[in-house]
């Protein structure tokens, strides 16, 4: 494969995230009415991504089957959204959104089979430049779409995403990035700390806290990770334990009190509203705890339980802001043992990783895989189209061992375009 289609590739990839992103299409094509939202223009320009994103897996139809193979447990719980139009309430709304999880399923195989570890931290790291660089531009020169005006988030930072929540998830997605993509001249550490820096502010403008604790305790747990493996050589149950032992604790403080904890970062005690949500999607889920709703099958009023929900809350609620209750919302306890699988398996693949060598780039899918799980105990990202579920495909197919595709490849298709090997 010479470099024109090589750089074919990164721009259908790259054009992918950008799309799947919803960075700048919210602020101009608005959605349709539920249950069938999706602007038409929205869904065309999705589905000619998600046919480019087919073709180039279709090209190297060998290594996508053999990423297929050894991640089994994803395709069946893929399948098992599109099976759950049968007992679903709205099976075309159900099948709607089971194309669209499958589309982004097969972004994430796509960024496992064509690039590097390396190579996607490159890819993403120029795309969220790019969306940091227009968000600030938004927020300074067009105040109307880049601030929120609305009631329950005025003032909050949204730049070109429309919502500060998805402003906060990007940055923090991009901090991440900027941390484990390796520079090595200095023009390339100085882009970097530019761009954390920018990504910084533009988290902190928006007010988004959810992302801000699951960023900052992945930090966390990273450094602690390496300091506890690399130099004080502690075997891994003992990691394993004290981990458990720290979430315990800080389990048990917000138990004991919860209006001290959830003010320190200036939230109430009900956590805006999900304690309620939680208490009710919980005794919904034990009326069918096996196969659940149906993916999707449940909010946007798909079915009459989601307007009872709306009704008791007084507000339109869209998910659960659990992505582990969604999981058994929507598929019941066998989706829910299939996720559990699967991203056991991916962190097992992510530790194994970080074990090849102490580079950051191998650290990558452990820090990724850490923050996507603590980010989904007050948000839903888990089994969505998202751009954090296509990179936690990615991640767990490429921190796999028997992934050797590169390997074999000529010595030219190792690295992306040149203009791009600087930075």
């Amino acid at each position: 494969m010479n470099l024109d289609r090589k750089f074919l590739v990164f721009m259908v990839l790259g054009g992918s995230t950008f799309i799947l992103s919803k960075g700048l299409l919210v602020m101009f094509l608005v959605p349709d009415p539920p249950p069938f939202g999706g602007n038409p223009t929205t869904r065309l320009i999705l589905t000619l991504s998600y046919l480019g994103v087919a073709l180039i897996l279709a090209s190297r139809i060998r290594e996508t089957l053999l990423v297929l193979r050894r991640n089994w447990v994803l395709l069946v719980l893929v399948l098992m959204s599109f099976a759950s139009c049968l007992w679903a309430e709205s099976p075309i709304f159900v099948l709607q959104r089971s194309i669209a999880v499958f589309g982004t399923t097969l972004l994430g195989i796509a960024f496992a089979t064509r690039l590097s570890l390396e190579e996607q931290l490159r890819l993403m790291s120029w795309f969220f430049r790019s969306m940091a660089v227009l968000s600030l531009g938004c927020i300074l020169f067009f105040p109307s779409y880049g601030i929120s005006s609305s009631a329950d988030s005025f003032g909050n930072w949204q730049g070109v995403f429309g919502y500060k929540n998805l402003l906060g998830a990007m940055m923090t997605v991009s901090i991440l990035v900027e941390r484990f993509r390796p520079a090595d001249t200095p023009f390339a550490k100085l882009i970097k700390w530019s761009s954390l820096l920018l990504s910084g502010v533009l988290l902190a403008g928006s007010n988004s806290i959810t992302p801000m604790i699951a960023l900052g305790a992945t930090l966390l747990f990273v450094e602690a990770y390496r300091v506890a493996k690399h130099r004080l050589r502690m075997p891994l149950y003992a990691i394993v334990v004290a981990a458990l032992v720290l979430v315990a604790a800080g389990a048990t403080a917000f138990v004991v009190d919860s209006n001290r904890v959830t003010g320190a970062v200036g939230r109430s005690s009900n956590l805006s509203g999900r304690t309620e949500i939680w208490s009710m999607v919980l005794s919904y889920i034990s009326e069918r705890p096996v196969l659940g709703y149906g993916y999707s099958g449940f909010w946007y009023g798909s079915s009459q339980e989601s307007s009872q929900v709306d009704q008791a809350l007084g507000t339109p609620i869209m998910y659960s802001h659990n992505g582990y209750l969604e999981t058994l919302l929507n598929l019941g306890a066998v989706g829910f043992l299939l996720m559990l699988a699967f991203l056991g398996t991916g962190v097992t693949r992510a530790y194994y990783c970080s074990e090849r060598d102490r580079s950051l780039v191998n650290l990558w899918p452990l820090a990724f895989l850490t923050f996507f799980l603590l980010y989904n105990t007050a948000e839903c990202t888990i089994l969505l189209q998202d751009l954090q579920w296509a990179l936690c495909v990615s991640v767990v197919a490429s921190a796999d061992a028997a992934l050797r595709v590169r390997d074999a490849e000529p010595e030219e298709e190792q690295s992306l375009v040149p203009v791009y090997e600087a930075t």
